[in-house]
């Protein structure tokens, strides 16, 4: 942290929107008085401390204070349930947990009975709390005066003081010491405790601030969770690493005006994400003039043949390159001014990104780089570079990582970047590794012959149908959801003699498409069942599988209102489909789908 003095390394939004930086000097500063306060209440090398709080400085300054105490961190996502909670926070032992605000603080004190090791929580925001209530204040713990700090209720005092003038060797943690423990999001079955060494993360946040030429005249905005380990290394520890300054969104509604405040240089995302900002920019222009919808159009085909000629080698005609200069500043610079007009990259990871989204904003003039990890792998295995960006692959391994291919096309990982182990549980710890030490990483994948790794599978997610066939199902369902009319879809059929699909329609397109037909509904569940908007699906499904196998073909649909989220348990913290849950929710409509139950 002296390497960067008086540089801004965190900064936070206030309630106008504008931010204010902390620099890292404070933030050692601040990391310092927190540890010695965390020592005096006891923390200890190997002891286990959690983190529930959305994004913000103070996650920051506790993560480090704690990892400077040789304790192992526990991060905690904010979307889990209290029953998801219990568990986690039980099965690692977690002494002391850091609580966002009075709502996180009242959930984990609502269990606190029931957790026998949890002794302290604290909380960063502590407004709200009723008096009484034993918990103990942050900012006190790393405040300068030295003043004694006691926890609200009379429990857990502590002596800031007594630690901070008291000075002693703090433990040197080795690369192969325990870092963190990460709880996987689990679409099925319960949550496994990941287990990273600082090693482990260190090597994947060298490897990212080498790969993308990372410096601290870079900015970077930070929304996705810092519970979910593609955020911690890579928009955390790396860009910390590399003295890019991070800003911190207000919530998901505010991120494109916190771009255009801060103006980033690069981002990580996850392709949700990226849809769902595309989709609303797509709807702003569907609901523009025609002059706009046609010009919009003219571009994106231009912008794009010239993605496809550079892709290939070949070299752009003078009248192509003249029309793209012109679309280029009258219509795709207005779509990179969304983001802050200054973005150099974008990092997607975390899930398959659709090839015609990636293809588009790569015409509009974003740098979109796309990489492949697990929660096992710190997370980083490979990823595109400015080097070598191939659409539709997630480039090359990252230095010092091995891949290899092997039996039923699986992904296999070797490298300073692969866990100690799943915690507390040997079994699936051997489970997850061959003979010959190689992480099973459950994903299909192959190389092209540039040496790139493209991922095409999960073995997990594989269905298997009733007559023998292997269907893939991420690679239709990615085609469907090309769609302008589909939201979202899930392929289901194991076992059984074809496949089907639950449908989610994209909401503001099906009624704009009702509106212009001059149809007419009670509300829009009712809309969804009309023959004209199952005719408009079920075209559009069977024009994304035209060429598509007749076992990999969708024989029967359902459309449903309700989009698959975390609120609903239908994707995992992190943007995962539990399709288990989701054939439980909609047991009925895929039993009438394959005749067992009423009509089709």
């Amino acid at each position: 942290m002296a390497l960067y003095g008086n540089r801004p390394a965190l900064m936070r939004r206030d309630e106008r929107g504008a931010y204010t930086a902390i620099t890292y000097i404070e933030l050692h500063r601040s990391v310092d008085r927190l540890a010695r306060s965390l020592r005096n209440l006891g923390i200890r090398p190997g002891g286990r401390v959690a983190i529930l709080a959305r994004n913000c400085p103070e996650w920051v300054v506790a993560d480090l204070a704690a990892l400077k105490c040789g304790a192992i961190v526990v991060p905690l996502y904010t979307t889990l349930s209290p029953a998801a909670l219990k568990y986690i926070i039980s099965d690692s032992g977690s002494c002391v947990v850091f609580a966002g605000d009075g709502g996180f603080f009242a959930t984990v004190d609502s269990l606190r009975n029931e957790l026998g090791c949890v002794r302290e929580v604290i909380v960063f925001d502590p407004s709200g709390i009723e008096r009484g209530k034993a918990f103990i204040s942050f900012w006190p713990l790393v405040e300068e005066t030295g003043e004694n700090v006691e926890a609200s209720g009379g429990v857990g005092a502590v002596s800031a003081s007594a630690s901070a003038g008291a000075e002693s060797e703090w433990p040197q943690s080795a690369l192969d010491d325990v870092a963190t423990i990460v709880y996987t999001s689990g679409t099925t079955g319960e949550p496994k405790g990941v287990v990273l060494s600082h090693g482990n993360i260190l090597s994947n946040a060298v490897c990212s601030r080498a790969r993308f030429g990372l410096s601290p005249k870079d900015r970077y905005l930070s929304f996705l969770p810092l519970s979910h380990t593609f955020e911690r290394t890579g928009g955390y520890y790396t860009t910390l690493l590399a003295g890019v300054p991070i800003a911190y969104a207000g919530d998901i509604t505010t991120i494109i005006e916190d771009a255009r405040t801060i103006r980033p240089t690069c981002l990580i995302a996850v392709p949700r994400i990226l849809e769902k900002v595309y989709d609303e920019a797509q709807r702003k222009v569907a609901e523009s003039s025609a002059f706009r919808r046609r010009l919009v159009e003219a571009a994106i085909l231009s912008l794009n043949q010239r993605v496809n000629l550079r892709y290939r080698g070949r070299p752009v005609p003078v009248v192509l390159r003249l029309k793209c200069l012109f679309y280029d500043a009258v219509v795709a610079r207005k779509f990179r001014n969304i983001a802050g007009g200054k973005l150099r990259l974008i990092v997607s990871g975390a899930a398959p990104l659709d090839r015609r989204l990636a293809k588009t904003l790569t015409a509009l003039g974003f740098n979109l780089f796309e990489g492949y990890g697990l929660t096992e792998t710190s997370p980083s295995v490979s990823c595109t570079s400015f080097a070598d960006n191939r659409l539709g692959t997630v480039g090359k391994p990252y230095d010092g990582v091995e891949v290899k291919i092997g039996d039923n096309s699986e992904v296999l990982v070797k490298g300073p970047n692969v866990m100690k182990g799943y915690f507390n549980k040997p079994e699936d710890t051997a489970r997850a590794f061959d003979a010959d030490g190689w992480f099973l990483t459950g994903d299909q994948g192959r190389f092209d012959r540039h040496g790139n790794l493209i991922i095409t599978g999960r073995i997990k997610e594989l269905i298997v149908t009733s007559y023998g066939k292997n269907v893939a199902p991420v690679p239709i369902e990615t085609a469907i959801k090309e769609s302008d009319y589909i939201e979202d879809v899930m392929l289901y059929g194991d076992r059984e003699k074809y496949l089907v699909a639950v449908v989610v329609a994209q909401r503001g397109a099906v009624e704009r498409y009702a509106r212009d037909n001059g149809m007419e509904a009670a509300c829009y569940e009712e809309l969804l069942q009309t023959p004209a908007v199952r005719a408009l699906i079920g075209s559009e499904i069977d024009k994304a599988t035209a060429n598509c196998s007749s076992y990999e073909k969708v024989k029967a649909f359902t459309v449903v209102s309700e989009g698959f989220s975390v609120a609903n348990d239908l994707i995992t913290p992190t943007l995962k489909l539990r399709r288990v849950k989701v054939a439980e929710k909609y047991r009925d409509a895929i039993e009438i789908m394959y005749g067992r139950a009423g009509t089709t």
